[in-house]
C-alpha cells in the first residue's frame, strides 16, 4: 500500500454517533479507526453496486423477515406447475388462496410493528407498504399503490405470470392491506396484471 493511500484525514461527525460506533468497535475487539474504515469501505462498495447503505440494510431486514417467516424461494416454473395442478380442484385452490392471504396478513402485522411510527401518516405508510411488497414479491416488475376516493388502488405488473399466479399475488396483497383496515371493492386480474381497488373500513 502506498504512502499516499495510508494518509489519514479528520472526519467530523455527531458525538452520539461517534460514541455508538466506538462502543460497537469495542464489542468487536476492534479499534475505532479500523471499524470506521470498514464502515466507509462497505459504503463505497454499496455505492459501486448502485445502492446506498439504507436500501441495502432495508433489503437485508426484509430478507431476514422472510427467513423468520419460513419463506422459501421457488422457481417460477415450479410454482406455475403447482398452481396449474391445484386449479383442477376448486376446494384445494380455495385453501391455497386463503393460505396466501394469511401469509399476507403476517407481513401486514410485521409492517404495522416495524413501521408503527408511520401508522398515523397514511401517505408515508402506503409508501412503506409499496416498497416492502416490491421487495418480497419478486414476480412483480412494477407495483403502484395510490389514493383513490375513500380508499386506495393497487396496480401491479408481472408479464410472465399466469392469471392463476396473479390471483395468488392479489390474495397476498389483500391480506397485507386487510391488517390496515382495507377491504376489496373491485378486483381485476389478468395474465400479468392486477388492478385492485380497496375501501378504508377501520383504523389499524
Amino acid at each position: 500500500m502506498s504512502q499516499e493511500s495510508q494518509r489519514r484525514k479528520v472526519l467530523v461527525a455527531r458525538e452520539d454517533l461517534v460514541n455508538a460506533i466506538s462502543s460497537f468497535a469495542r464489542k468487536r475487539g476492534s479499534t475505532l479507526y479500523s471499524y470506521l474504515n470498514e464502515i466507509l469501505e462497505q459504503a463505497i462498495r454499496a455505492e459501486n453496486l448502485g445502492v446506498n447503505l439504507r436500501d441495502a440494510l432495508d433489503s437485508y431486514e426484509i430478507l431476514k423477515a422472510n427467513r423468520n417467516a419460513n419463506q422459501v424461494i421457488i422457481p417460477a416454473e415450479v410454482l406455475t406447475a403447482i398452481v396449474n395442478k391445484i386449479s383442477e380442484d376448486p376446494a384445494t385452490l380455495n385453501t391455497i388462496e386463503n393460505l396466501w392471504k394469511e401469509a399476507g396478513k403476517w407481513y401486514g402485522e410485521y409492517i404495522s410493528i416495524r413501521f408503527r411510527e408511520n401508522l398515523k401518516d397514511g401517505e408515508k405508510l402506503l409508501k412503506e407498504i409499496e416498497k416492502l411488497l416490491k421487495e418480497i414479491r419478486w414476480e412483480l416488475v412494477d407495483l403502484v399503490i395510490e389514493p383513490e376516493g375513500n380508499g386506495i388502488r393497487v396496480r401491479g405488473v408481472a408479464p410472465q405470470q399466469s392469471v392463476e399466479i396473479m390471483k395468488m399475488i392479489s390474495m397476498f396483497i389483500e391480506g397485507v392491506l386487510e391488517v390496515f383496515g382495507y377491504r376489496v371493492e373491485r378486483r381485476n386480474i389478468y395474465k400479468g396484471i392486477i388492478d385492485i381497488s380497496f375501501t378504508k373500513t377501520t383504523q389499524p
